[in-house]
């Protein structure tokens, strides 16, 4: 490990720790890390984000997107579904997801617009 980076002795500043930790427990933060904690990996956000442009997808067309098999695909729209954040339905022999979590699509949705104006 590079030593420039590392304190050369331990001092705890209690103040700003103290304020880190109720920043961490107070309910904004909360909702926040309960976002990423639901859609953890690039596959999930990929899949979010192929939602939020097409509004629903099939298995199929989702797992032509991630590059994987349906099997692996339907395992992560299952755990996105296990945790309300997607919705699905059946159309005969095809099942299509769709986001249900307004909070995720509209925290989603807000940092697009604002990469969007700031291009």
């Amino acid at each position: 490990m590079n030593k420039n980076i590392e304190c050369q002795i331990i001092s705890i500043h209690e103040d700003k720790v103290d304020s880190a930790k109720e920043f961490l427990s107070e309910s904004p933060s909360q909702k926040l890390m309960s976002i990423f904690h639901r859609v953890c990996d690039d596959n999930k956000v990929k899949i979010i984000l192929s939602l939020l442009k097409e509004k629903e997808m099939c298995v199929c067309d989702i797992s032509i997107i991630l590059n994987m098999t349906i099997a692996s695909t339907s395992h992560h729209l299952r755990l996105l579904y296990k945790n309300d954040v997607l919705d699905r339905y059946r159309k005969g022999k095809m099942v299509y997801y769709f986001i249900k979590d307004t909070e995720i699509k509209n925290f989603f949705e807000m940092n697009l617009t604002k990469e969007l104006y700031q291009s």
